[in-house]
């Protein structure tokens, strides 16, 4: 593994017992070839997000109701968040685009960093288990 992507893992918190996840999250449907791209990461990583984030809310208001708990629950996993983290992570700097893609701000699109955030969350799922994914989301 170069050392860019042990930066990576660095800052993240977690190193992958299969790299194939990680390079698999990072990829891009724009620059796809050998491995496959972040796409059904992505898909199961926004499963996993809402799972831990619903039974934490769960765990932390045991007196709310059910809207209460969906407000919260939509603030905590909406694009916006996501990407929020993405950028605090510095995802963007990781990700593996097409050229084409990368000309066109694709590093710093809010959807591609959303996404790519969610494909982490499922690639940390798949490598460490639900306690590797809640560490990062919480």
């Amino acid at each position: 593994m170069g050392e860019i992507i042990r930066n990576f893992c660095d800052i993240i918190g977690y190193h992958f017992n299969n790299n194939t996840y990680l390079e698999e999250a990072l990829t891009h449907s724009s620059a796809a070839g050998s491995i496959s791209d972040n796409d059904r990461l992505e898909f199961l990583g926004d499963r996993v997000l809402g799972l831990i984030i619903a039974d934490r809310l769960l765990g932390d208001f045991p007196e709310a109701e059910t809207g209460e708990l969906a407000r919260r629950y939509n603030r905590l996993v909406r694009s916006e968040s996501l990407v929020t983290v993405a950028e605090k992570i510095s995802i963007g700097l990781y990700l593996k685009l097409s050229s084409s893609e990368e000309g066109a701000g694709g590093r710093t699109k809010p959807a591609i960093l959303a996404d790519s955030c969610e494909a982490l969350i499922a690639a940390l799922y798949l490598d460490g288990g639900m306690i590797a994914a809640k560490e990062f989301i919480e």
